[in-house]
């Protein structure tokens, strides 16, 4: 190949390369901030909806293994034991309830190979953080937490999706635009964690882990909330009553890849706390307290519960309810990446958004289930963030589907309920 030539393509190449990596959205207006405005904005590249508030999520996971691990092997497991680590970034509504799963064809299901790569800049420095800081609850199976991430909440944020960077740079394909998604929402992510460093945040008033001390709801929110620009805090804990989560809600200012976030109050919306108001441990990272008694799976009926409180029914092995009989055995399994599977004896159970959100369950694996919410103080079972159920009638004599309530449902679900998880 001829010099020169040879020298034209490798200008261009570099031209590319910084275009892919330097993307700077360009928008023809000033937008308000997520869920601040009074009129419909349409521009889904520059304004982000449904959803308009981003929470970013901390684990603080304490638990190892097995007992008498060394510092390498605590950090390897748990990461570093003066820091959080991520749990995800997810774009809920502004109701509090949230999307998931939104574009298929833009999963993914490798991140190893995509961030070891020389297609974008700092890719395996991006790993490297995310190897240490972005931990599963399973040990030694973090890819599979950033995929879940990346397919349940990042491909949700419109702002991100392949027709906003074509519209922004002309030199890129849609297959180009897929990666740089998953490599912008991982990048952003980190940044936001970063700026939300809540082992510092609490060390500043005080509150560091310890075997012995416990602490009060109240002093870990407050403490908090004077680092957070004033704004109120989600923390969580574990059935030891042991701080083990916390959330950051903030609204958006501009195109999500401005990174313009800004914190707002937590929304006092399901899940709830499981934290009580006083007693909280936090424990340092690799102790294992003899009361440990938190358990991956419980067994129970799932009771039709409406308003007035009365039970009105159970649910079936197929996900139906029926108002008289015998009710099916569920199992209730924590998911490794933070909420729960339902399970009867014909299998995992699934909402279908393609059939108006019908609640189903005949699944051989967790592969096609769905991960759904369990309040703890009410032992109810949610989705999306609602705890509201529905059938299109009530009936004594046969079987009804069940469909999870939403707003695109609600006028034609006459009968309305919750669903209260009743453990045996």
């Amino acid at each position: 190949m001829p010099q020169m030539l040879l020298h034209n393509l490798l200008a261009l190449q570099t031209i590319f390369n910084s275009d892919v990596n330097d993307i700077a959205p360009s928008c023809p207006f000033n937008p308000p901030l997520t869920c601040e405005n009074k009129t419909i904005v349409p521009d889904q590249c520059c304004f982000e909806y449904p959803g308009g508030i981003f929470l970013q999520s901390q684990f603080w996971n304490y638990l190892p293994s097995k007992r008498n691990l060394n510092t390498s092997e605590l950090i390897n497991e748990l990461g570093p034991l003066d820091s959080f680590t991520v749990h995800g970034l997810w774009p809920d509504t502004c109701i509090g309830s949230y999307e998931q799963f939104c574009e298929k064809d833009m999963f993914i299901d490798d991140v190893y190979y995509l961030l070891h790569s020389d297609e974008f800049q700092g890719s395996l420095e991006l790993y490297n953080f995310m190897k240490l800081y972005w931990k599963n609850n399973v040990v030694n199976n973090e890819e599979s937490l950033w995929i879940h991430e990346y397919n349940k909440h990042g491909t949700c944020i419109k702002n991100i999706r392949p027709e906003c960077y074509s519209r922004w740079n002309s030199h890129g394909n849609e297959k180009l635009w897929k990666r740089k998604s998953v490599i912008d929402y991982f990048n952003i992510t980190r940044n936001l964690f970063q700026d939300l460093n809540s082992f510092e945040m609490l060390a500043k008033h005080g509150i560091s882990p310890s075997i012995n001390r416990t602490y009060t709801k109240r002093e870990i929110q407050d403490a908090l909330k004077d680092e957070f620009n004033g704004k109120t805090v989600f923390i969580n804990c574990d059935s030891n009553n042991v701080l083990n989560e916390i959330w950051y809600f903030h609204l958006l200012n501009g195109p999500f890849l401005n990174e313009k976030f800004v914190p707002i109050d937590a929304l006092e919306s399901p899940p709830f706390s499981k934290c009580k108001a006083t007693g909280i441990r936090y424990y340092p990272k690799g102790h294992i307290p003899s009361d440990d008694n938190g358990s991956d799976e419980k067994k129970g009926e799932l009771r039709i519960v409406t308003d007035d409180k009365k039970n009105n029914g159970f649910l079936i092995k197929n996900g139906h309810w029926l108002a008289k009989g015998t009710p099916a055995t569920f199992k209730l399994l924590k998911s490794p990446f933070g909420n729960y599977y339902l399970k009867s004896r014909l299998g995992y159970c699934r909402i279908h958004n393609d059939r108006n959100e019908l609640f189903k369950c005949h699944y051989e694996n967790t592969r096609d289930a769905t991960q759904f919410e369990f309040d703890d103080l009410n032992s109810l079972i949610g989705y999306s963030n609602g705890f509201k159920w529905g059938s299109f009638d009530e009936s004594e004599d046969s079987q009804r589907e069940v469909y999870h309530l939403t707003d695109r449902n609600a006028n034609h679900l006459k009968f309305k309920f919750q669903l209260k998880f009743s453990a045996l």
